[in-house]
């Protein structure tokens, strides 16, 4: 990661500083006398401005928001009559009194100085060097065409490079979908540059009216661009709606096929034992009590889960702080399970330096005992689950790691919702209602925690739980002992 972000930066000064380079060159061009320039250049430059200040936003991955603007008709209407260099100050200038307005970063600010500089000089330079000049002939139609095709390019390549070095995306797949959209959006308003240029030559009181389609097409980009926004997160809501719908109808598939399976095996065990009371020897009879015994806890432990996960959607599932010894914790919690274990072998690292925690004894617990209870379900037999224990800033990191087949990658950023089942086929191999690690989660968060899956592989899987050392009713759980911890 370290690494993608010094590309990043050189890449970001490379821009800059070529791109800033220009401007100083087109600058001190010869062929840039702003004071001489006529009343169309100082209105172009006007329209340039107002549509670079309003621009219309489009959200990105990540967070980033790209902008689609009017004035690109206005820096091409520029360049085809006033030249390169007018057109690339005129443009930078604009830029960075919006990026003022807006208080943007001056280093943003300067990546987009560095933008426009390099993606219209060179378009400008190709359309003169091609020909193209003042007149609006049909020879300068080729050099405005190749010289938009290089604007358009350039000017997304650009940014899209910067975009996929700071999320860490592919770069063809992400620049490749991002030029289709430009094309889309912005080629109406540069092929709008001849027809306000056209239009200037008249008269300058027909630039408004040549201006006004671009305003047309700026404005409907922007009610298409709301209206596909609304349209998305209407689908989002109706596919969230689905999907809660369908877990909801394997979750009861799910639980009545949980609660009937050891219900079911209780009323056999009892009822062979009613019917053949007096024929059944004390072994059998005893071996029958037993596993009655092991079903009708089974059935207690999920009406407890299902009762648990409805006082942590309610809210109402308070905090009972008490003085923790965490080896003596994690010793009854092994030793509860050892039981279950299939010859598995328990591995307890634990420090003596560790100090008591003030913590809630009852969910932390709950959550140890989670854990371990689905390291023994998901790992082969004979095989370790290793239970350990580490300081960390404002607390401690509790893991819990077997040596199982590991989750899929694709569910892995599901395993902590309710109902989420790996496995959700009819036939898997461990049963189970999906509410185990939810339950493992919120309550992590309850005693101002946060659980994360820390390792999986083809060599287990591994959890952690950081435990802050001050209960959230005091003081709130300590950021920088979460962030401490998953940078581990």
């Amino acid at each position: 990661m370290a690494t993608r972000f010094r590309f990043l930066d050189a890449y970001l000064a490379l821009v800059t500083v070529t791109g800033g380079s220009l401007v100083f060159l087109f600058a001190a061009s010869a062929q840039l006398h702003v004071a001489s320039q006529g009343r169309g250049f100082w209105l172009f430059a006007l329209l340039l401005l107002v549509g670079e200040v309003f621009p219309i936003s489009v959200p990105r991955r990540g967070g980033e928001v790209d902008e689609l603007t009017a004035s690109t008709t206005f820096a091409f209407a520029l360049l085809i009559g006033f030249g390169t260099p007018a057109a690339v100050i005129v443009q930078v200038f604009a830029s960075v009194i919006a990026d003022l307005i807006v208080r943007k970063s001056v280093r943003k600010a300067a990546f987009n100085v560095g933008q426009y500089a390099l993606s219209l000089g060179l378009a400008g330079t190709i359309y003169e060097a091609l020909g193209g000049g003042p007149s609006l002939g049909t020879a300068a139609l080729v050099p405005f065409l190749v010289a938009a095709v290089v604007f358009f390019v350039l000017n997304t390549v650009i940014t899209d490079i910067a975009v996929c070095l700071t999320e860490d995306v592919p770069f063809w797949p992400y620049i490749s979908k991002d030029l289709f959209f430009q094309v889309q959006a912005t080629l109406p308003l540069v092929a709008l540059a001849p027809v306000v240029v056209a239009a200037a030559d008249v008269s300058l009181w027909l630039v408004p009216l040549a201006a006004a389609p671009a305003i047309a097409v700026w404005w409907g980009t922007r009610l298409a661009l709301e209206n596909a926004a609304l349209a998305q997160r209407l689908q989002g809501s109706l596919d969230q709606e689905k999907e809660l719908n369908r877990l909801k109808d394997e979750f009861v598939a799910v639980v009545s096929h949980e609660l009937r399976t050891p219900l079911t095996s209780v009323q056999g065990y009892i009822k062979t034992m009613l019917q053949l009371a007096d024929d059944l020897p004390d072994d059998q009879r005893r071996s029958f009590l037993e596993a009655a015994d092991r079903q009708s806890d089974r059935l207690r432990r999920l009406i407890e889960q299902l009762l648990v996960v409805g006082r942590l959607e309610a809210h109402v599932e308070p905090l009972a702080l008490s003085s923790v010894v965490l080896d003596r914790l994690v010793g009854h919690v092994v030793d509860e399970l050892r039981p279950r274990a299939h010859g598995h072998t328990f591995d307890v690292r634990i420090p003596d330096s560790l100090h008591p925690m003030l913590t809630d004894e009852g969910k932390l617990h709950q959550i140890l005992s989670n854990l371990v209870e689905n390291a023994l379900k998901y790992a082969p037999p004979d095989t370790r689950v290793t239970v350990s224990a580490e300081p960390a800033v404002s607390g401690v990191v509790l893991s819990v790691a077997d040596e199982g087949a590991g989750i899929p990658e694709d569910a892995q950023e599901r395993i902590f919702e309710r109902f989420f089942q790996v496995d959700q086929s009819a036939t898997r191999r461990v049963g189970g209602t999906g509410l185990g690690l939810y339950i493992c989660n919120r309550m992590a968060e309850s005693i101002g925690g946060r659980l994360w899956l820390a390792r999986s592989d083809g060599e287990g899987s591994a959890f952690s739980l950081f435990v802050p050392s001050t209960p959230p009713q005091a003081d709130g759980a300590p950021d920088e002992g979460i962030e401490e911890a998953l940078s581990r």
